[in-house]
């Protein structure tokens, strides 16, 4: 059985949708669902064999290399990466104030204190557990929300930034929030089953761009959200993983670097990695 994480937000839910329900065949690979740090953690401890995780964590971590055509990127709005709060503010005005992050967050977290660096706004950063809106404005002037925690926030609170549009704004650029990864080492045994999965997911993907309306309905159902504005979210994704979401990628770790939160990141694929096995 093959190990392949995904994240528990709704935009994974999308290209697995017809993975986990009969639409294309996926025998012997087994789906384990967590955060975006909670997969990092748990590929890298070889729990898991495969799995998306935030663009961040790669550069944070060894022996991962980067399965091809497949991401989590927005090039504008993203919709579900926002910073929160009670009133009206924007980000200068959050200069000296107080920005609570959860720790299920690893490429937004570094992502707004990029921004906020690219403006010169001086924020404290203040670590919370959990994703509760409310708690985190307790204890801080703003919060930054992700995934379905973001989604459900809009109309209810002040969204003083949408970070897929302020990235687009200072960069030009498209943002990668998360990447499919695979164990180097469980590729280097088992490159069949990585190229099955990665098929798999790829199929998968397909079909959900097919059939946006039908799943737009079923995770808008599931996740209480109102349809038709899941299907303009999902519209507002791109799962691909073309030329230019690499160069974006590679001016987001650039400038991780400079915040001093990763060091130089060179992106591997699976694919080069078949290919020097072959020389």
């Amino acid at each position: 059985m093959i190990r392949l994480g995904k994240i528990a937000f709704a935009n994974c839910d999308f290209p697995y949708y017809a993975m986990e329900y009969g639409k294309v065949k996926a025998d012997d690979i087994e789906i384990k669902e967590g955060h975006p740090v909670e997969l990092a953690n748990m590929i890298s401890m070889g729990e898991l064999d495969i799995s998306p995780i935030s663009s961040i964590m790669y550069g944070k971590l060894n022996d991962l290399l980067i399965l091809p055509g497949l991401s989590i990127t927005s090039n504008d709005f993203t919709k579900s990466v926002l910073i929160c709060s009670n009133g009206k503010l924007d980000l200068p005005q959050l200069e000296g104030k107080t920005l609570c992050i959860p720790e299920t967050t690893a490429s937004s977290a570094t992502l707004i204190k990029i921004i906020l660096r690219l403006k010169g706004v001086n924020v404290n950063i203040n670590q919370c557990k959990g994703t509760d809106i409310d708690r985190m404005l307790k204890h801080g002037d703003a919060a930054l929300l992700i995934g379905d925690s973001a989604l459900q926030a809009i109309g209810k609170y002040g969204i003083i930034a949408d970070l897929g549009n302020e990235w687009k704004m200072l960069t030009g650029k498209k943002m990668v929030y998360a990447l499919w990864v695979v164990r180097e080492e469980f590729a280097k045994k088992h490159p069949d089953k990585v190229r099955y999965v990665l098929k798999t997911i790829l199929k998968s993907k397909d079909y959900a761009y097919r059939n946006i309306g039908e799943i737009a309905a079923f995770i808008g159902r599931e996740k209480k959200i109102d349809c038709n504005f899941m299907r303009d979210y999902l519209h507002t994704l791109n799962y691909d993983f073309d030329d230019e979401s690499i160069e974006s990628l590679k001016l987001y770790f650039k400038y991780a670097k400079e915040c001093g939160i990763v060091k130089d990141v060179k992106l591997r694929f699976f694919d080069d990695c078949e290919r020097d096995a072959k020389k």
